[in-house]
């Protein structure tokens, strides 16, 4: 397993580095959610420290367009064609509120803007679908569903939002056997389905931590690449080096360094960017809106 963090098209002082996200914020979760009509309306939400299509230059747009150009990069890249599963992408965490839920999400609007991609974010923390309840889905059929009834289409199940070119596909009903069906023969043949259908879809999963459940592991090991969001300077070493260890069969694993101080990783570059040598890759679940 080799990691290779995000990097920026901005001069860099190591050849090997990863993007410092600016701190994130708290994002209030709604436990009285209401489905959407027709689109899901994510400006009109109003969440605090999700990024807007409409503020191009804000240092939170900049960050999110350096780590992204990598991931696209290996997923439709001249090297990538071959590799099974290259545009499925997992964003974890070690532990709980790391901020995996806000990086899958700003991670997803940002590559909405490409000019030809598409973006699909998926709610596969079933246990405990943080996503869904944030953007006020978590009444409608999703993942789960299609899992348990595989005649279901798929088509059916996603959201579309007010941004163009993003679609959510929801955690669906609770299941307790649900890492049994992230580990079925329906869940490698819908992964095989998202991955071919559309050439230039990139698909996101905002998964459950790795140390919190089974099912990040089990997930992990379908996955093209890996982005693990890392709280800075809270979660230990030690939790993110076991985190890592579950990852052994995943080639391709990035970091986002999450909730970093500005003064300490900003101070050098126009846009605010800090670049540094990571320790390794880390997992949060928690207060995971963050």
């Amino acid at each position: 397993m080799t990691f290779e963090p995000p990097q920026a098209s901005v001069e860099t002082p190591e050849p090997e580095a990863f993007v410092a996200a600016e701190p994130a914020m708290e994002l209030p979760l709604d436990e009285s959610p209401t489905a959407p009509s027709d689109v899901l309306r994510i400006r009109a939400l109003g969440l605090e420290g999700v990024l807007s299509p409409d503020s191009e230059r804000s240092r939170t747009a900049e960050e999110y367009r350096m780590i992204k150009r990598p991931l696209l990069t290996r997923a439709f890249g001249q090297g990538a064609m071959g590799e099974a599963h290259r545009n499925l992408i997992m964003v974890t965490s070690s532990v709980e509120g790391e901020g995996k839920t806000f990086s899958s999400l700003n991670l997803a609007i940002s590559i909405a803007m490409e000019m030809d991609r598409t973006v699909l974010l998926v709610d596969a923390d079933l246990a405990k679908p943080g996503l869904s309840r944030l953007l006020k889905i978590n009444n409608l059929p999703g993942l789960t569903d299609r899992l348990i009834d595989d005649s279901l289409d798929l088509k059916d199940l996603l959201v579309k939002t007010d941004i163009p070119k993003f679609s959510v596909l929801p955690a669906g009903r609770r299941h307790r056997r649900s890492t049994e069906l992230l580990a079925s023969n329906t869940m490698r043949h819908l992964l095989d389905e998202l991955a071919l259908r559309y050439a230039d879809r990139v698909v996101l999963f905002d998964s459950p931590p790795l140390l919190a459940t089974s099912e990040a592991s089990v997930l992990a090991h379908q996955m093209g690449q890996i982005c693990l969001v890392v709280e800075s300077g809270v979660t230990p070493q030690f939790l993110v080096q076991d985190a890592v260890s579950q990852l052994n069969s995943v080639e391709k694993v990035s970091l986002i360094l999450n909730k970093c101080k500005p003064d300490l990783f900003f101070g050098r570059y126009g846009y605010g960017y800090g670049y540094r040598y990571g320790y390794g890759y880390g997992y949060g679940y928690g207060s995971d809106e963050h």
